[in-house]
């Protein structure tokens, strides 16, 4: 029989039949698939908000145990590489100073474009440091860029199970961050070991990740920096009169608040936002810095924090060091002050300028994850409790 030949009494083709089947075949398979990939991403977005919704809150924080002389300190790259070789053989002569038994990481010299290697050889240094329990902490030697790719792939129960000190900034901050948002373990933001470059900066890291005690209050102080006097972010030291100084911040609103400290590098937090990595914010102490950024693009992260209702939640925010943010060629020329200011000032949370945190020569050591009080009018944030047991 023909194709074109009626099949019964129905007067449709065998050729109208099997088109007609095919049709209703392909539209049966895309509407499965459809269903499926709105199964998944069901799936993957209650997968997400579990993940979120099971960060720690600071009532369970965990604190490492105080460095003590002899301790060994695992000193690794898990962000970009060293300059040269003689930037590791300078963080392995400040831990020794420092009374610790520094460890280099095999692959701290490796070279994988900027970074110290690739994930797996910068991933394998850092769960090495973990699992190892001969060693009491971890110092990351430089900044650059690559920590972000490892935060999905650390072991952070090794960290859970036996909290280490972990100490570092700038792109490193990834890493602090997500370990106290995975694991609820206090970490330490400080000057990678290529940027201490003061008795200030070195005593205070010093003193962060080996005392029992309440940590000294930090006190903002404007004095020395260019931004006091031009309006740029320069965090390098004019020539100054030591027999005539003023001590001063800035308040852009002024009170106070209190809760877990929270926060670093601006742009690292900005990268982790929406992820199962960004830490809580609920009545958080937020401080923030950053280093050798447009201020346009510091606007949009600090916009981001405020579009998303982080800065609403926390309790206040303290701003630090913005080394080498510029204004030049840049779509925004407000300063620092001026952008952040008008945001907090629309929130109506306490926030002060001036901090000596970030990674300048001035700044000091900040435990995240402990509790503190900012008090916005007076430039001040106070601790309330150890960072290390």
């Amino acid at each position: 029989m023909s194709p074109r030949a009626v099949s019964g009494k129905t007067g449709i083709s065998r050729r109208s039949l099997i088109h007609n089947g095919t049709k209703a075949l392909i539209s049966a398979t895309i509407f499965s698939q459809g269903m499926n990939k709105m199964a998944q991403a069901k799936h993957s977005s209650k997968e997400k908000s579990a993940a979120l919704a099971a960060r720690p809150e600071a009532e369970n924080a965990i604190k490492p145990k105080a460095l003590k002389d002899g301790d060994r300190v695992a000193i690794l790259c898990p962000a970009g590489r060293p300059h040269n070789p003689a930037a590791v053989n300078r963080a392995k002569a400040i831990v020794e100073q420092m009374g610790f038994k520094p460890v280099v990481g095999k692959n701290s010299l490796k070279i994988y474009g900027t970074m110290a290697g690739t994930d797996e050889e910068r991933l394998s240094d850092f769960n090495d440091a973990l699992s190892d329990n001969s060693i009491a902490g971890i110092f990351c030697v430089t900044g650059g860029y690559g920590a972000l790719h490892l935060v999905d792939k650390i072991d952070w129960d090794l960290l859970k199970k036996n909290p280490k000190v972990i100490a570092g900034s700038d792109d490193n901050c990834h890493i602090l961050l997500a370990a106290y948002a995975r694991t609820g373990v206090v970490t330490f933001h400080a000057p990678n070991m290529d940027r201490i470059c003061s008795q200030q900066s070195f005593e205070a890291m010093k003193l962060a990740v080996t005392s029992k005690d309440n940590l000294p209050t930090i006190q903002s102080n404007y004095w020395g920096l260019e931004s006091a006097f031009d309006g740029s972010s320069k965090s390098q030291a004019r020539p100054t009169d030591e027999k005539w100084q003023i001590a001063y911040s800035y308040a852009a609103v002024e009170g106070t608040g209190e809760g877990p400290l929270m926060g670093g590098n601006l742009t690292a937090l900005g990268s982790l936002m929406g992820t199962p990595f960004q830490p809580s914010f609920r009545n958080a102490v937020l401080f923030l810095e950053d280093i050798n950024e447009d201020h346009g693009i510091l606007d949009r992260w600090f916009t981001n924090l405020y579009l998303s209702g982080v800065l609403s939640e926390v309790s206040g925010v303290a701003l630090g060091d913005f080394e080498n943010c510029r204004t030049v060629e840049c779509f925004n020329m407000y300063s620092i002050e001026d952008l952040f200011g008008d945001r907090m000032k629309a929130v109506h949370k306490p926030c002060c300028f001036g901090m000596p945190l970030g990674q300048s020569a001035r700044s000091l050591t900040a435990p995240i994850g402990v509790k503190v009080r900012l008090d916005a009018s007076k430039g001040t944030i106070s601790f309330l409790e150890s960072a290390l047991s």
